[in-house]
């Protein structure tokens, strides 16, 4: 083939690759992650190798040097060196379901990249790339303001406002380098729409890092401005704009401040930033264990669990697993050490020197009056400008497939600007191929490739299908197909099963009447499958909390099964949730639910003495958090130990607690508080059981409406 034909190719490749954002297959398991990650992957690989074909045959056009291409390559080398240490090789180099920002995935952006600087090479090719990607952006902003949903196909509103960032500051530089006036500002159109699902999308870290770009930008503009009018009238809206700024937060504490979401949720006082900031502390604390390659690029729920901080429950009592810092720098230093994160910042360094080199000759044509300079001029302070955007929204979220992508693409245009001179659009290139040499190289290359995604794409695919489908089947009722259908899935054994296996796991453990579909006998040795399959998660990890937890309330499932007819199977099966939850508790020692649990675990042992224990020292840890006081009140009242449970319950509703209790409880409860004339606390309780009656009613009628 020519080298025209292999450019064609390259580049339709990837456009393409920019259209899976609008991918969302609901038969695979995280539709919106798995979907795009998988086909871009697939894609990527199937292009790798015809641009390796087209390097082979065509030398002249292999990519010339570059200290951000260096960057790059040293950035992935630090995160392999991390394999070395990891606390999760598989977590590492696979990822999850939930992310799939494993190192293998990561992997095929580096491809992007390359493929990107090897076959745009023109600023035709450029503007057709940009132009692309801000049509497709335009599209997605029209889907999410369209839909009830504010993140459209992307599937997380952090997700949407880092993608939207790049593709607002494309339409900067396509309307900055048109030629045409008219033309220029039919650019703008797409920025008002992507401007609408920006502000819907309402993503703080983001609208921190857009609007300290805009400042940044016009400090720029101005102060190398050799207009005069411009340059004061620029300067002058930065200082108006700052000025404004701190006023405006200068007021947080005022009741109009309070009562606006926007303007609230821009502070360190919203509950998300303090819960990351908790997370952060517990981070630079962890750091000095593992100061030079970290715990294994991936795994920085080790650290977060290791260091967790009850306080967090003052914040959130939902979200209290992170597996991500939140922040990318943090992130990057805590799971690849000072080598990843110094890999990574020369990137940048990479690239700001670039724009240093480009931009300092300009300078001096500029204030001489050369137009043409003005104009690049802008073009690299709308490139400094983006990077510090995509630097601060980081500094509060992590990066996506979308976001991933427009860093290649920006990366890339830097690249060319530096070298356009050295990087002809055409050459009149030599083929180093004979044409049967060729042809036989595609023919085999593509077919080891189509083995090689089958394995590592296709197969978890259909896995993530099947996953689906049998959970449905699950929850319709029909279970025995429904396990079926899980062990088939699970048969692959590909190296994306943990998430499955995870989610199939937490619905048997929130279902124990799944068991009810089976004989006594069927039953046992499912319960034996199920554990099987949260160990095969623990040989990745150990030391996992989460996971360990999760063998815990599996086996506490089985002993409880088990409890009226083997008490030897009780006392092993009980016996292995004890020690799995003190596992989980010596991987997490201040995640105060896991002492709630455990309790749980001895009360069903019969060890009341103990559970109280368990209850207490996990109620010190946070005094605050009012679960522990709700569940230590039931506990005494299971131990028909009503006096002891009333300064517990008193606890737990003063703390507005949310705990479900059962309705004799709530009826001992009710007649005590009647009894000391207790109309605040009385009321709590009636509330709770006017809803178990409305549930309990509801029940009723819809079993009724069914018979």
């Amino acid at each position: 083939m020519k080298a025209k034909v292999y450019l064609i190719i390259l580049r339709l490749g990837v456009l393409l690759s920019l259209l899976t954002v609008f991918l969302v297959f609901n038969n695979l398991l995280f539709p919106y992650i798995t979907s795009k990650q998988l086909v871009f992957n697939i894609l990527t690989e199937f292009l790798l190798v015809f641009y390796l074909l087209f390097l082979a045959k065509f030398p002249a056009y292999r990519p010339k040097k570059s200290y951000i291409t260096w960057g790059l390559v040293a950035y992935f080398v630090a995160i392999l060196i991390s394999l070395l240490v990891t606390v999760d090789f598989n977590l590492s180099f696979w990822g999850d379901a939930e992310r799939m920002l494993g190192i293998f995935h990561l992997l095929h952006f580096l491809i992007l990249y390359f493929i990107i600087i090897t076959v745009f090479r023109t600023w035709k090719d450029w503007k057709l790339l940009f132009l692309a990607s801000i049509l497709i952006a335009s599209l997605e902003s029209y889907l999410g303001l369209r839909s009830a949903l504010n993140y459209g196909t992307i599937g997380n509103t952090a997700y949407v406002s880092g993608y939207l960032i790049f593709n607002l500051f494309f339409s900067a530089l396509l309307f900055l380098k048109e030629n045409k006036k008219w033309l220029r500002w039919l650019y703008l159109l797409p920025v008002a729409i992507m401007l609408l699902e920006f502000r819907r999308a309402d993503t703080s870290g983001a609208i921190i890092g857009l609007g300290t770009s805009i400042l940044l930008f016009l400090f720029l503009f101005g102060f190398f401005n050799r207009n005069r009018k411009i340059k004061y009238s620029s300067l002058g809206v930065l200082v108006v704009l700052i000025i404004a700024t701190i006023f405006l937060f200068s007021q947080s504490s005022a009741a109009w401040f309070k009562s606006n979401k926007f303007l609230y949720n821009l502070t360190v006082n919203k509950a998300t930033f303090q819960t990351r900031l908790i997370s952060w502390k517990g981070a630079a604390r962890d750091f000095k264990y593992h100061p030079i390659l970290g715990v294994g690029y991936g795994n920085y729920a080790t650290i977060f669990d290791r260091q967790f901080d009850p306080k967090f429950f003052n914040y959130s009592r939902t979200e209290t697993y992170f597996d991500r810092a939140h922040n990318n720098l943090i992130d990057i230093a805590s799971t690849t050490g000072a080598l990843g994160l110094l890999a990574y910042l020369s990137i940048f360094v990479a690239l700001f020197y670039y724009l240093f080199i480009f931009a300092k000759p300009l300078l001096k044509k500029y204030r001489a009056g050369e137009e043409e300079a003005g104009v690049k001029l802008a073009e690299i302070f709308i490139l400094i400008a983006l990077v510090a955007a995509y630097f601060i929204q980081n500094l509060a979220v992590f990066d996506s497939l979308v976001t991933y992508i427009g860093l290649m693409i920006i990366l890339a245009y830097a690249n060319w600007l530096f070298n356009t001179k050295e990087v002809p659009a055409t050459i009149e290139a030599t083929s180093a191929l004979k044409p049967k040499t060729e042809y036989i190289s595609l023919a085999l290359s593509l077919i080891i490739i189509s083995i090689f995604t089958y394995t590592f794409n296709i197969r978890p695919w259909q896995m993530f299908v099947k996953t689906i489908n049998s959970y449905s089947t699950i929850l319709s009722g029909d279970v025995i197909n429904g396990v079926a259908g899980y062990k088939e899935a699970f048969s692959a054994n590909t190296p994306m099963d943990r998430d499955a296996r995870f989610t199939f796991i937490t619905l048997v453990t929130n279902n124990p009447n799944i068991l009810a579909y089976m004989m006594p006998v069927e039953a046992k040795d499912f319960l034996d499958y199920v554990i099987s399959l949260a160990e095969r998660n623990l040989s990745y990890n150990p030391n996992d909390s989460l996971d360990q937890l999760q063998l815990a309330q599996v086996a506490d499932l089985a002993a409880r099964f088990n409890h009226q007819q083997d008490q030897a199977t009780f006392n092993y099966y009980s016996t292995l949730s004890l020690q799995a939850i003190d596992t989980s508790i010596k991987a997490s020692p201040r995640r105060l639910p896991l002492y709630f649990i455990k309790a749980h675990l001895f009360l069903v042992r019969g060890d009341a003495d103990q559970a109280i224990e368990s209850m207490k020292y996990g109620i010190s840890l946070n005094s605050d958090y009012p679960d522990g006081y709700c569940q230590l009140s039931l506990i005494y009242f299971l131990l028909k130990d009503e006096n002891s449970s009333y300064p517990y319950i008193d606890a737990c509703l003063d703390k507005d607690g949310s705990f479900s209790f059962p309705a004799d409880a709530l009826g001992v409860w009710k007649k005590h508080y009647t009894a000391t004339k207790d109309s605040v606390r009385l009321e709590k309780i009636n509330q709770q059981l006017d809803q178990l009656n409305q549930s309990s009613l509801g029940q009723s009628t819809s079993g009724q409406s069914t018979q």
